[in-house]
């Protein structure tokens, strides 16, 4: 491995800034004008009446939580990244380190899914998304985690281990590799013969799988946010009235 992998954050839609910017902005507005100060709990209660302090505020949380969860999924790349060039890299077991870290990648990308459908379900509780749309984008959405899933299912209950089973390697995951990754990843499966060299590389697969299924799961998912921002803005325009007025 020449390099540390990073996964990218997920960018949220910019053309859904601007309304959650005016919002925003005419809130503070108001409050210089009349020399109010509000508290916490007032500022929140005011984002969650309004559509679109609620909903775009929100979405930003959704994403931001993302986001957290994909900091998570880096640390785990780290370390991996840190026993394929050594070992002995921390203390105890690398064995079980190795183990415990593909377990709470598995965990964490899951995590994602869950997190996701809270946020969905409050689209289609605003009434931005109806109830065939909600179901269409839901199986979409888990659809994405179907192969991870299945993947995840045969390595921890059917306790598949690469010394000893029959480990099927696509085509796709070797053309992602460069030349010189390519070699060595050769290399590392011609070698596999004793438990360190089984290690260096499950180490050097989970790197290289997770990389592949969180760019792909990223593509997919600001292509979704995409599509969610226009639905939302589609929606204030057509459905929304929205009135200022000035309390004398």
């Amino acid at each position: 491995m020449e390099e540390e992998v990073i996964i990218r954050c997920i960018q949220p839609p910019k053309h859904l800034m601007p309304g959650f910017l005016d919002f925003a902005n005419e809130v503070k507005r108001k409050c210089d004008e009349r020399g109010v100060k509000f508290s916490e709990k007032e500022i929140t209660e005011i984002f969650n009446n309004s559509f679109p302090g609620k909903i775009r505020a929100n979405f930003f949380l959704w994403i931001g939580d993302l986001n957290t969860i994909i900091d998570g999924i880096n640390i785990i790349l780290t370390d991996l990244f840190d026993l394929c060039e050594n070992l002995n890299s921390f203390k105890g077991s690398s064995i079980i380190r190795s183990e415990l870290l593909i377990r709470t990648f598995f965990g964490e990308f899951f995590r994602i899914r869950e997190r996701s459908k809270i946020f969905i379900k409050l689209l289609a509780d605003e009434d931005i998304l109806n109830k065939k749309t909600k179901e269409m984008v839901i199986k979409l959405y888990f659809k994405v985690f179907d192969d991870t899933y299945e993947f995840r299912n045969m390595l921890i209950h059917q306790g598949v281990s690469f010394k000893d089973d029959d480990i099927k390697i696509d085509q796709s995951f070797l053309d992602n590799l460069s030349s010189d990754e390519r070699q060595k990843f050769a290399l590392l499966i011609n070698r596999a013969d004793t438990k360190e060299n089984v290690l260096k590389f499950k180490c050097v697969f989970f790197t290289k799988y997770i990389n592949d299924v969180m760019n792909k799961f990223i593509d997919f998912q600001e292509t979704l946010n995409a599509t969610l921002a226009d639905l939302i803005i589609l929606y204030e325009k057509e459905v929304l009235t929205v009135t200022i007025k000035k309390n004398d």
